[in-house]
């Protein structure tokens, strides 16, 4: 169940909007939010390529953040096995909701 602070985060993404995330060798890469979900009261998102250059998603844990009196959302890695394995299960049983439900 998505909570207030949940919903105001999600009201802040836009369609089509981009998000670049930087990886640990410095390079730059564009994603688009495919998808959001919660997980025990926490939001974790979908992110696609913006390109098309793979349609593997890569899922993140989104995090509220201030920094100088600014709010702002951060997509942090999930690199707990237990969160992970948590994650992993309910986006999984939504993707086989989503599949039957397309299948009615």
């Amino acid at each position: 169940m998505a909570t207030q602070d949940d919903q105001e985060l999600e009201a802040g993404f836009e369609d089509d909007e981009i998000i670049i995330l930087e990886d640990e060798d410095g390079n730059e890469h564009e994603f688009i939010i495919a998808d959001t979900f919660d997980v025990e009261s926490r939001m974790y998102a979908v992110l696609v390529a913006a390109d098309g250059s793979s349609e593997e998603g890569f899922i993140f844990r989104v995090e509220e953040k201030e920094e100088d009196g600014e709010s702002f959302v951060d997509f942090a890695e999930i690199d707990n096995d237990e969160e992970w394995a948590q994650v992993e299960k309910v986006y999984n049983a939504l993707v086989a909701q989503e599949d039957e439900e397309d299948a009615e």
